[in-house]
Order: C-alpha cells, then sequence, then structure tokens
C-alpha cells in the first residue's frame, strides 16, 4: 500500500489477492494488479520503484499478471506515450466509445487528475 500510494497510483478497492509483487531480497519493488470493474477488467496500480525503473521489471509484472490471470479482455488507461510500452505485452489502443461504460467512467476520473493525453488499450 505504501508503494501505490508513494506513486499516486490506484489505492481503490484494494485486494491484497489482486497483486503480483515485485521483491528484492524482503523489498517490495514493484507491483501490478487486475482489478474487476463492474462490467471489466482493468489492468492498473503498475508501479515499480524509481531506483529498479529500466530494468525490465514493469514489463515482466504486466507479462506475469497476464499469465497467471487468464480472464479477458482485460483493459487499460495509461499515457499517450505509454502504449508501445503496454503494446508489447499484447495492448492495442482503442477508441473510448468502444470501451466498457464502467471505464469510461474511469477514463473521466482520471483524465480529471492528470495532465497529457490518456488512452485506452485492450488485450483481448
Amino acid at each position: 500500500m505504501v508503494l501505490i500510494r508513494s506513486e499516486r497510483a490506484d489505492g481503490r478497492e484494494i485486494s491484497c489477492n489482486q497483486f503480483l509483487i515485485a521483491k528484492d531480497k524482503d523489498e517490495i519493488i514493484g507491483c501490478a494488479r487486475i482489478k474487476e470493474l463492474d462490467n471489466c477488467l482493468e489492468l492498473g496500480s503498475l508501479v515499480v520503484r524509481p531506483q529498479y525503473r529500466n530494468m525490465g521489471i514493469g514489463g515482466k509484472l504486466v507479462r506475469e499478471i497476464l499469465i497467471k490471470d487468464k480472464r479477458r479482455p482485460v483493459y487499460l488507461l495509461c499515457l499517450a506515450q505509454m502504449a508501445s510500452f503496454y503494446s508489447r505485452a499484447g495492448f492495442n489502443e482503442i477508441d473510448i466509445g468502444l470501451a466498457p461504460d464502467t471505464l469510461k467512467k474511469e477514463y473521466s476520473l482520471v483524465g480529471s487528475k492528470i495532465s497529457g493525453k490518456i488512452i485506452v488499450m485492450i488485450n483481448p
């Protein structure tokens, strides 16, 4: 939870069994989760401690959580500049109009808090 808060990731409705974590010895250095929304699944709360970034940990967390949780489709919201990162894990950008209504609400919420272009992606 401390890691989620420190990086301003989505800390709503947290349940430990949603998360995949990465550790260095006994320290949690990264995490990701698939959150169940009303009518869809969302990959979120992907966080890697700054000193461990650009080492492939985030990509491995995304790939591994998608292997572990086989339910599909999985959606995500991200900054447009992160599209190539997520596309390597099989996500494709879609128009917000094609997203489930619950995700559209998340899109509005995120868009009001973050500066930059937010996009919707799906892993079918």
